[in-house]
């Protein structure tokens, strides 16, 4: 009985770490693709609220908050590119996303089925499976509750451009 509430306590313990890493693999995405499609600085910013942190490395400017890592956004300046360059990006961290569900579910495919390994692969696939899921649902949301920013999913995002629709 102990070990079996090891590993659903393990299992909680690698969904909400798998969401603060599944939100980092995501807008890594996004921001490799806007690095590569555009000549701009690329802000990549993980967390809600909370205290900064900032790390420039070249072109990306990554900042840490200290609170709400299961939100992030990347951000440059849009207007300044083509609606395929924009849809690119958006379509990035959704991949991005996508990958790690697949290279989670290989490796709980390779492990076996209640092992450690398995628990922890099932944990971190579930988180990515939830971020990808928000990612390419149509939505707006606002993180920070009411008065806060207006944020758009990437499917909506894509979908508004894709039918040259304005926010």
């Amino acid at each position: 009985m102990a070990l079996l509430i090891g590993k659903f306590i393990c299992l909680l313990a690698c969904y909400f770490g798998g969401l603060a890493l599944g939100v980092l693999l995501h807008e890594l995405g996004h921001a490799l693709v806007a690095l590569l499609a555009t000549r701009q600085r690329v802000e990549l910013e993980l967390g809600g609220s909370g205290g900064r942190s900032h790390l420039q490395l070249g072109r990306l400017s990554l900042v840490l908050r200290s609170r709400g890592w299961r939100y992030g956004a990347t951000r440059y300046e849009r207007s300044k590119e083509s609606r395929a360059a924009q849809a690119a990006v958006a379509l990035g961290g959704p991949l991005a996303s996508l990958m790690a569900v697949l290279g989670f579910a290989y490796l709980m495919l390779s492990s076996q089925v209640g092992s450690w390994m398995w628990i922890v692969a099932l944990g971190v696939a579930i988180a990515n499976f939830r971020i990808w899921l928000v990612a390419v649902w149509p939505i707006e949301y606002r993180p920070q509750g009411e008065g806060g920013e207006l944020w758009v999913s990437d499917g909506l995002d894509l979908w508004r451009l894709l039918t040259n629709k304005q926010s």
